[in-house]
């Protein structure tokens, strides 16, 4: 927890730690999430797992020199081998096995082309699973586009300007601010927007954004308007000063690919431009407020459960 923003850092849910794509090779990548050093691996009967990185024996780092192996991960260190479950199953010049040969092994799910872990402060076991996503499975649609940034920022800060409404005119030119209803369904967020947005020749197209938030760490948006798009949006706390932001652009396979790839790289230039004011802002627990402005209270209330 930081001076600067005092909340809790590291919330409940689900959190992308890398891309399939990125573990096609089968590891492992040592990773840096919730303050604590984890490493990630693909087993040879290919599923991904995440363990804390440290091997139980004598604390060497299992994702630098470690070897992926059958069985799970050997240890650079002395060859122990600790399986996804995270158990020590094999000690190369011992026939005993300690009982405390283990480290913690952290909940995966691999979906859409994304690798999620689990994080709860006390270690409990998920309360939701993130849905699969439609357009993943239709031909109709392709992935086209995906950028990564690390913000000094916490989560919360990131997630709140989608329900912001007078920034997008202020910081990102929007024509006028949206339109947003937003409603709640325990772990998830759903927000409408009703927005102008300017087409390629100058006119002024009627457009919606939406979002589904499920937890603070996945989401979904999807534009309708001069053109249909679908990005996932992910956020995943680093340490107490950090996040790391990814996005993933879907198109539909249609004749207006170069006009998404252009909303595409619109959403980009946003958010580099929410940047510098995400990292040199303080937080304000209870901000002088405007009409219209309510939403922001409400995205609080409901991120409140996760922290």
């Amino acid at each position: 927890m930081s001076a600067r923003i005092p909340l809790q850092p590291f919330p409940r849910g689900w959190f992308q730690v890398a891309t399939s794509d990125e573990l096609s090779t089968g590891g492992p990548i040592s990773l840096r999430c919730f303050g604590q050093d984890l490493v990630l691996f693909r087993t040879q009967d290919g599923q991904a797992r995440v363990l804390d990185a440290h091997c139980p024996h004598m604390g060497a780092h299992l994702g630098v020199g470690g070897r992926v192996e059958q069985g799970g991960i050997r240890c650079p260190f002395h060859g122990w081998v600790i399986s996804g479950e995270g158990k020590c199953v094999h000690i190369p010049y011992a026939d005993t096995i300690p009982p405390r040969a283990r480290i913690r092994a952290w909940e995966v799910r691999e979906l859409d082309g994304l690798i999620l872990v689990h994080h709860a402060l006390g270690g409990e076991p998920p309360a939701f699973e993130i849905p699969p996503l439609a357009e993943a499975r239709s031909t109709e649609w392709s992935p086209k586009l995906s950028k990564r940034w690390r913000v000094r920022t916490h989560i919360q800060e990131n997630l709140e300007n989608i329900v912001d409404p007078a920034h997008f005119v202020t910081v990102h030119g929007m024509l006028v601010p949206p339109r947003t209803e937003i409603e709640i369904e325990g772990h998830i967020i759903r927000s409408r927007s009703a927005v102008k947005q300017k087409g390629p020749g100058g006119q002024v197209v009627d457009g919606t954004i939406t979002w589904e938030g499920h937890g603070m760490g996945y989401g979904t948006i999807r534009f309708t308007g001069i053109v249909e798009l679908l990005f996932v949006n992910t956020v995943t706390p680093i340490d107490d000063e950090l996040v790391d932001i990814r996005v993933a652009f879907w198109l539909r396979n249609d004749g207006a690919q170069r006009l998404g790839q252009a909303l595409a790289a619109e959403v980009c230039r946003q958010i580099e431009e929410d940047i510098p004011i995400w990292e040199n802002k303080i937080y304000r627990a209870q901000p002088v407020l405007c009409a219209g402005e309510k939403g922001i209270m409400t995205f609080r209330k409901w991120s409140s459960q996760f922290l």
